[in-house]
């Protein structure tokens, strides 16, 4: 156990507890928040726009469980920066939940066909990441593996792999317009190894917002040969362009 996670213990100990979401006092989670990071998730790329020169780049097919704010936003911020490691169990399970859900999707049943094997990757994380072993979005990766395994009938046969790592470029793309969050992950994302030729790729993240990121794991994956096939995330933000167009389905 690390010093400061046992040091967030102790502290936790002392404290009262409340819920990250709506501040209730004596819970971690309350029911109504969590009830937020189960639902049925959606279409999102609709909301991301990828700008390149004059014109814009194809999106992959993305869904979310919802858009970053409110709740789900103060969840996902409390997890992904570990201020609130007592959550972590509980969002990933719901994960796993939804991703089970995920599975009946029609739209994500046609994209992946017959497809014998699937693999999951995950989003990169920076290197002051893996080396904290903080890899939140592997194990979103994980839980999502497991809900799909455990969803409706799909690929026989479901594999994670965390072959993904960003090789320069700001680690953060907190701040950053839309066209300055395609310049930092132009070109920053590879693949450490190969890919079976066109295996199918779902890839994992916890937040689209342009959907540069994602963009630049599809092309990496493409480069070593797999096939990326759609996305899922845990929330996605508003469109920067400010079109205000809602999430499909949403709630």
């Amino acid at each position: 156990m690390s010093v400061r996670t046992a040091a967030t213990e102790a502290v936790s100990l002392l404290l009262p507890v409340e819920c990250v979401g709506c501040g209730r006092w004596d819970v971690s989670l309350c029911e109504e928040c969590e009830a937020v990071l189960r639902r049925r998730p959606v279409r999102c790329e609709q909301q991301t726009v990828l700008l390149s020169g004059a014109g814009t780049r194809p999106v992959l097919p993305t869904w979310s469980v919802g858009p970053y704010r409110g709740v789900l936003r103060a969840t996902v911020l409390g997890w992904k920066t570990h201020r609130r490691s007592d959550i972590a169990p509980r969002v990933l399970r719901a994960a796993a939940d939804v991703a089970a859900q995920w599975s009946a999707d029609p739209d994500l049943r046609e994209l992946l066909g017959d497809e014998p094997c699937v693999v999951v990757v995950p989003a990169p994380s920076g290197w002051r990441r893996r080396l904290a072993r903080r890899l939140v979005v592997g194990d979103l990766a994980d839980a999502v593996a497991r809900g799909l395994a455990s969803g409706a009938p799909g690929p026989r046969e479901l594999l994670v792999a965390d072959v993904l790592r960003r090789r320069g470029g700001p680690a953060h793309q907190a701040g950053t317009g839309a066209r300055g969050r395609v310049v930092n992950r132009d070109g920053t994302v590879r693949c450490r190894a190969g890919l079976p030729a066109e295996m199918a790729v779902l890839l994992v993240d916890d937040v689209v917002t342009t959907g540069a990121t994602l963009s630049a794991c599809a092309e990496a994956v493409r480069a070593a040969g797999g096939r990326p096939v759609a996305a899922f995330t845990l929330a996605s933000t508003e469109s920067p362009t400010g079109s205000g167009r809602a999430l499909r389905g949403a709630r």
